[in-house]
């Protein structure tokens, strides 16, 4: 099974999530890291680690999004969101695809990993509200997806990065719609 997991870079576009929108129709698994559910509120699932993110986004996200919602964090019963036992390496888009593969992905596509700042820019939704961490870590990241990458390719996963923009080296670069064979 072939899986997409949309990020929240400042370089995803909304051509790009319905291109991905296209392919889903076909049977394909789409998730979804934090604000991203807003650009694809047809997806799959959708993941976050962060309690507070939950906190804050969770009645929007119930009023918007018909999918999974997920998590790795304890929440104390204050949403309604699936807990799982999977790795996040304490990065919500690296806990996408470790969803993806705990759902039978073989082949996982990443948009939207900048993992990298845009003229200044983090996120394609601009910062997260204040109180919610926006980012901080972002100069780390490339060392967590170099680790993922290694563990996902002792197991057989093929991990692509799609991204228009990313500061990632460790995984093929593709183009979106020849990857999902897309006209």
């Amino acid at each position: 099974m072939q899986a997409v997991c949309l990020a929240s870079g400042p370089s995803l576009t909304p051509e790009d999530v319905e291109t991905v929108r296209v392919w889903r129709q076909s049977g394909g698994l789409v998730i979804v890291s934090n604000t991203t559910f807003r650009m694809a509120p047809w997806a799959d699932a959708v993941f976050a680690m962060d309690r507070k993110w939950w906190e804050f986004h969770y009645e929007e996200v119930r009023e918007k999004f018909a999918g999974r919602r997920l998590t790795t964090a304890d929440l104390g019963g204050k949403c309604e969101v699936e807990k799982l036992k999977i790795q996040s390496y304490r990065n919500s888009g690296a806990g996408c695809v470790s969803v993806a593969v705990a759902e039978g992905a073989k082949s996982v596509v990443l948009v939207g990993y900048d993992c990298a700042k845009d003229d200044g820019k983090t996120h394609w939704h601009g910062s997260h509200p204040v109180g919610l961490s926006d980012a901080r870590t972002i100069n780390v990241w490339p060392l967590i997806f170099d680790r993922m990458a290694k563990e996902m390719k002792r197991k057989g996963v093929r991990v692509v990065n799609a991204s228009r923009r990313t500061a990632l080296t460790c995984f093929e670069r593709v183009e979106l719609s020849a990857e999902l064979l897309c006209p």
